[in-house]
Formats: C-alpha cells, structure tokens, sequence
C-alpha cells in the first residue's frame, strides 16, 4: 500500500496549527463577551497566523523532498 504525499503534508505544524486555532477562538470568545474589538481583531490575526503555518515548510522536509525527487 502507497502512503499519499498529502498526508504528510496536511500534518506539518499540526501541534502549533491546533495551540493557534484554540487560543484564538478563547481570545475570539472572550472579545465578544467583553465587547472588546481590539480583542476580537487580536484573535483574527491568531487565526491568520495559525492558518499561514500550512504553507511555511518545515526544516528539513524541502531538502528531504528534493533528495527523493
């Protein structure tokens, strides 16, 4: 059986990708019940950040990647 390339790619930064995501959903949550914009804006950025991580490559996984290529 084949492993899919896709996998490990939706994979990388999975622990940091997760932390990112619940801190700015509590951030998000506790900027609408404080009624705090500046709180709720901290939280999107959070969420860009976490969400960015998909695309940075991990050290060491692009040269893996050429050598096997």
């Amino acid at each position: 059986m084949r492993a899919s390339r896709r996998r490990d790619l939706s994979t990388h930064h999975l622990a940091w990708r997760v932390r990112l995501f619940g801190i700015g959903a509590v951030l998000a949550l506790a900027g609408v019940y404080l009624d705090r914009s500046w709180l709720v804006n901290v939280a999107l950025g959070v969420l860009v950040v976490g969400f960015a991580l998909r695309f940075v490559p991990e050290k060491g996984r692009a040269e893996d990647d050429a050598e096997t290529d």
